[in-house]
């Protein structure tokens, strides 16, 4: 394995290949004698794009049996089915007489009534316990600061749900009164002081004053009129840390709420009935109340069985032209108290009960229609989801980044045409980013071209050490999208000095201190130009790092040995390869074998030893005239430190 790293920092891009003069499109050759090694742009290419990179992509599909059709007409010979069947059963509902078949289901609905008024009450309870061990609550009573109990008790109400809580100090005097707005979707909560009722008066909030126990525990439940309408309410002690009563809690709920629930829960109408008969709350459109006789009767009954006390407390009425019938049980609460009467009516024709028999022959039937749905179903959505899978496949492998996608196309449908409609989007996606690509490596060539012309002396510079970088960068197994980065930041290796004055770059002589200082800020203006461009981020290595050194002496940063990136470390033996080898205005080009002695004597210092290893393999096999220097072995067995090189 190669020593070294390569940073790709952000994106991934097109990929290079050897060396391939004129396999790279004319758009992409490098113009003012800058030809470099140009990267095998078939590599690039996707297999449905034209050769012409202006190429139109046009589609020849047409819908003939649109996808409606094919989901539509089984699924509707597959209603009539259902049609039939449901004919079938409405005729076998013949058994059992109407008025058997509504007595069973006001039974019902009358018990499931009573079991939501339970559920209901227990859940107003769990919500005054809640409040009652709210930390802060009791203090806040005993201060009577209003806002601090208003926001103790909304986060519990709004949570919970509810209508109304009421807190009373122990005297009875209304501390907080929090009720949520009528008429508003929100949990929108109104804080009052109270407004005029006597809550204190009310016979199940004086046994909670009263600190009175029951059966079941020291809270009491009762109906109570306020704010124009009647609320259900259960309430109970709040007391502080030494179980000393400072006031009095109560939940509360309006009977038209609780009505208006209970007739979705059990899809009936219901009525609420105070011990009198007088209607309380109801779902009836003209309700009509219920005969004090018959009110009296069925709470004196309430102990006797279930037929009896059915039979009387069932009745009839009609309401525009229909006819009802109602079954009124009481209305209890947890400790057995009877605080009113709950009714439960039904329109007569509506409600029927199947047989047993015809339960069964139902539950056949709609067990095979829903196998047979199933299994149509399945296989049809097998049928036209299958090319749809491969599009989403398709799609993923879009999004991350492959465009070479093409899926095979065929039929004559919406998803036929989609498939290649897919195909002709991401074959244009393909060719706009190689259009898109090519035209930044032109930009790049450009920029390179240009700093050759600023310094004559150095013309070819770049393109030499461009083609050289990428030759020994292939010996060290890099991905062709690891070359692709070393290519860019060869040719950019020294935009920096755009920052560099001419008399300081073009001078004959040896820079001075100062001089030195500019010249050496070319790689740290370089990284501030480059980066960005985050299509150039990756290609930062070569001009951020060229000029560091193995031993750490280098600049800008001070790396040493493989902190340095891997292509800044193979670009400075380059670099410094064709700098030594060529005329510059302060000396004339020195001999090949004196620069490849200086290259094999800084093995350790100011060069990476493997590089160094490998560049020589490369360059030997175009100066076959070179020696290769002998360097034994570390003596004293430290990396990076050798002796000088004789040549063999």
């Amino acid at each position: 394995m190669v020593r070294g790293h390569f940073s790709l920092a952000h994106s991934r891009n097109l990929v290079g290949n050897s060396q391939c003069p004129g396999e790279w499109p004319e758009s992409c050759t490098i113009k003012a004698s800058l030809p470099v090694s140009c990267i095998k742009w078939e590599t690039f290419m996707a297999d449905a794009i034209a050769p012409h990179h202006n190429a139109q992509f046009t589609s020849r599909a047409r819908v003939r049996i649109p996808l409606r059709v094919k989901i539509t007409v089984p699924y509707l010979l597959l209603a009539i089915g259902l049609a039939v069947g449901a004919a079938y059963v409405v005729m076998r509902i013949v058994f059992d007489t109407t008025d058997e078949r509504l007595s069973n289901q006001l039974i019902e609905t009358e018990k499931l009534s009573s079991e939501w008024m339970v559920r209901e009450e227990n859940r107003l309870l769990k919500t005054l316990r809640m409040l009652s061990f709210t930390e802060g609550m009791e203090s806040a009573v005993k201060a009577r600061d209003l806002q601090r109990l208003g926001d103790l008790a909304i986060g519990v109400a709004a949570a919970q749900g509810e209508e109304q809580v009421i807190i009373l100090d122990k005297t009875g005097e209304v501390v907080l009164e929090l009720h949520k707005e009528r008429g508003v979707s929100s949990a929108n909560y109104l804080i009052e002081k109270g407004n005029g009722t006597d809550f204190a008066a009310l016979p199940f909030v004086k046994r909670v004053l009263a600190g009175e126990l029951d059966e079941v525990g020291d809270k009491f439940s009762g109906v109570a009129y306020h704010d124009n309408d009647y609320y259900f309410y259960v309430s109970g002690p709040l007391r502080d840390s030494r179980q000393q009563m400072v006031g009095v809690t109560l939940v509360g709920k309006s009977l038209h709420s609780i009505v208006a629930q209970l007739r979705e829960e059990i899809l009936a109408q219901v009525t609420l009935y105070d011990t009198s008969g007088k209607i309380l709350a109801t779902t009836l459109s003209a309700p009509q109340s219920l005969p004090t006789e018959l009110a009296e009767e069925i709470i004196a009954g309430k102990e006797t069985s279930s037929l009896k006390r059915q039979q009387s407390g069932q009745r009839t009425f009609n309401i525009l032209d229909l006819k009802y019938t109602e079954l009124v049980g009481v209305w209890q609460i947890r400790n057995s108290n009877v605080i009113g009467l709950l009714g439960a009516s039904m329109i007569n024709n509506y409600w029927v009960t199947t047989s047993t028999l015809t339960r069964v022959q139902v539950g056949g039937l709609v067990t095979l229609l829903i196998l047979l749905v199933f299994v149509v179903g399945v296989e049809i959505a097998d049928r036209i989801t299958y090319p749809l899978k491969s599009l989403v496949v398709a799609s993923s492998q879009v999004a991350s980044g492959n465009l070479n996608v093409r899926l095979p196309t065929g039929g004559n449908d919406e998803v036929a045409y989609l498939t290649e409609t897919f195909n002709i989007m991401v074959a244009n996606l393909n060719q706009s980013r190689l259009d898109l690509i090519r035209a930044y490596d032109e930009t790049i060539t450009g920029w390179a071209t240009m700093l050759d012309q600023r310094d004559h002396d150095t013309e070819g510079h770049t393109r030499r050490v461009t083609e050289l970088t990428l030759e020994v960068t292939r010996q060290f197994n890099l991905s062709e999208e690891e070359i692709v980065q070393v290519r860019r930041g060869a040719l950019l290796h020294d935009i920096g000095k755009m920052s560099v004055p001419d008399q300081i770059l073009k001078k004959p002589g040896k820079l001075t201190s100062e001089e030195l200082v500019i010249m050496r800020q070319h790689p740290k203006v370089a990284h501030d130009v480059l980066y960005p461009i985050e299509y150039l981020r990756p290609a930062l290595d070569i001009p951020y790092s060229h000029h560091e050194r193995w031993d750490g002496s280098g600049y800008p940063r001070g790396l040493k040995e493989e902190e340095i990136p891997l292509a800044a470390r193979i670009f400075s033996v380059v670099d410094v390869w064709d700098a030594m080898t060529s005329d510059r205005p302060y000396r004339p080009a020195m001999d090949p074998q004196e620069v490849i002695d200086y290259l094999f004597q800084q093995r350790g210092i100011m060069f990476d030893p493997q590089v160094v290893e490998i560049f020589w393999d490369v360059i030997s096999k175009t100066h076959p005239d070179l020696a290769r220097p002998i360097c034994p072995p570390d003596t004293d067995n430290l990396e990076g430190i050798h002796e000088p090189c004789s040549r063999d």
